[in-house]
């Protein structure tokens, strides 16, 4: 049986999809044209998680969703850094302080 770990949360993103594809305004049938490929990456990391697909084999359907992924990794990993030495820096001025 595929997929599991997340909880087969990607069926209600293909729920919603599936709706604002009957809206009537354009703008809204667009989101569920998003909303299909949202539903597709998180299927395809779902499916990675579970050891159905193979790690990797998600990144496809996720670069199809951030269209800048790069720049998207590269701000979260600059804040994981930025988090990282605030802890380092509090901690270490907390050694101080003791010593």
């Amino acid at each position: 049986m595929s997929g599991g770990s997340w909880d087969y949360s990607y069926h209600r993103v293909e729920e919603l999809a599936s709706r604002f594809s009957m809206e009537r305004a354009p703008l809204r049938r667009a989101f569920g044209a998003h909303l299909y490929k949202v539903a597709k990456a998180l299927k395809d990391v779902e499916w990675v998680d579970s050891a159905d697909f193979c790690p990797g084999d998600e990144e496809a359907a996720i670069r199809a969703v951030l269209p800048q992924a790069e720049k998207a990794v590269l701000d979260v990993v600059l804040e994981d850094l930025k988090r990282t030495i605030d802890e380092a820096t509090a901690l270490l001025d907390s050694i101080e302080k003791k010593g």
